[in-house]
């Protein structure tokens, strides 16, 4: 064992466990096996929580295992999903896993429990839990007031500070942790557009929409996550070796933003694409490589644009013909109910009503990150929001490196996306989240210069 334990640690360490984790990931999803596989995932996790000491291992599992989720038995009210994922077998199946992987989860906990990472005062997790307590207290004097109100965010609110605080805790952070972070964004950015490719050899077709389905989310919910991914790319493009491949990813995953046919994702992963040229062609070592690539791109993209003109504009033609799918009615009902509560707003469970929302434990939620602080949560939550939200920026200017300048581009690109949908407010994005903002904070101890 004493042999084995090196090698093994190394291996958890490396890159090749997070592309272990991905392919595991994607096999599970085109196969429809996902249940099987999430097991499999759970399963490789157990060597490294009792052997390792770095918690670093655990990212790509975390970040990955929901996009495992396949779209068999997809049905837009989650009674598909829930007769599947809660028959008793895999109910039983999946109690098992998780409460072997809480237990591992424990033993590492315990016996590293001398080597975890100091906390400052400045760091994210403050204004994160200042967030959090302001949504816990949603609705709190409204008429229609449930109890899944404090459940929901409880359950966000321990994605989001229980994540950070696991890794903040106990991962090492030296002058591989930033890479090896951004190494996992980029990964499942990859594993979402493998899906999307996927999805178009079988299922989905250009021009509908609603046929691009992953199951684990829906056009909005895939093209904004590659919106979100996307810059992690172009962070290895601008000074890494090899920067050339970086770039060729970065380019694939916007056209995957394109194949989702997700119209914020696609204008808000633009602005995103754009600020990330802007960075690669002035700043970098592979300045001179960026600026040959951009300026290739842009006289193929002038080139098509003069080809396919009376096509662009059609396609120009039929974005503006499909209207806001109701989203203006959706901000009107969430303006009201602030209105009616105005200090802590009239709850997550009084939003704008939709019956494909009735069965499932998810809120329907206004599509706009600003007005839905100020429907269910009032001032109060505003204001926690604004307060969460300037710490953000100071992160991000503070010792500016190359990481936060990406990630602020990643992060950018998120919220805009979020003044048009959801993701802000859903499980899953919260892991990407909070692990962005921790990775800008532990960039500050070896930043490179810009």
């Amino acid at each position: 064992m004493n042999a084995v334990k090196p090698v093994l640690c190394r291996f958890y360490r490396s890159a090749y466990y997070p592309l272990l984790v991905v392919f595991l990931a994607f096999c599970g999803h085109v196969t429809e096996q996902d249940i099987l596989f999430i097991g499999l995932m759970g399963a490789s996790m157990l060597p490294a929580l009792f052997l390792c000491d770095d918690i670093r291992f655990a990212v790509m599992p975390v970040l990955s295992f929901v996009f495992t989720v396949s779209p068999k038995d997809y049905s837009p009210n989650d009674t598909g999903y829930a007769e599947r994922f809660l028959n008793p077998v895999v109910l039983t199946f999946l109690v098992i896993l998780g409460s072997v992987l809480l237990f591992s989860l424990g033993y590492f906990l315990i016996v590293n429990r001398k080597k975890v990472n100091r906390q400052s005062r400045n760091s994210s997790w403050v204004s994160v839990a200042v967030l959090c307590g302001a949504m816990l207290l949603n609705g709190i004097f409204s008429r229609n007031y449930k109890i899944n109100n404090v459940l929901y965010v409880l359950l966000v609110s321990a994605c989001m500070v229980g994540i950070y605080f696991l890794f903040s805790f106990y991962m090492h952070f030296d002058k591989t942790s930033v890479d090896y972070l951004m190494y996992c964004f980029v990964l499942a950015g990859l594993l979402i557009s493998a899906e999307v490719i996927a999805a178009y050899c079988t299922t989905a077709t250009l021009g509908n929409k609603e046929s691009v389905i992953l199951g684990w989310g829906i056009w909005t919910a895939i093209g904004g996550m590659l919106a979100f991914l996307m810059p992690a790319c172009f962070y290895f493009a601008a000074s890494h070796p090899h920067g050339w491949i970086w770039f060729g990813l970065g380019l694939f995953e916007f056209f995957c933003i394109f194949l989702s046919q997700s119209r914020g994702a696609l204008l808000f992963g633009m602005v995103g694409l754009m600020l990330c040229f802007l960075y690669l062609f002035f700043r970098g070592k592979n300045r001179t490589q960026n600026r040959i690539l951009i300026g290739f791109l842009i006289a193929a993209g002038l080139v098509g644009m003069l080809l396919l003109k009376d096509q662009i504009l059609e396609m120009l033609k039929n974005f503006k013909t499909l209207g806001d799918n109701g989203r203006t009615e959706k901000w009107a009902g969430g303006w009201n109910n602030f209105k009616k509560y105005p200090i802590f707003g009239s709850g997550f469970y009084d939003s704008f009503r939709d019956p494909a929302f009735e069965h499932g434990f998810d809120p329907y939620l206004y599509h706009n990150t600003v007005i839905q602080m100020l429907g269910a949560c009032g001032l109060v939550g505003f204001l926690a929001y604004v307060f969460h939200r300037v710490q953000t920026v100071r992160l991000v200017f503070k010792k500016i490196n190359p990481c936060k300048i990406f990630l602020g581009i990643a992060l950018l690109c998120f919220l805009l996306f979020n003044l048009l949908d959801v993701l802000f407010f859903k499980f899953y994005p919260s892991f990407f989240y909070v692990l962005m903002l921790l990775c800008m904070e532990k960039s500050e101890i070896n930043h490179n210069d810009l």
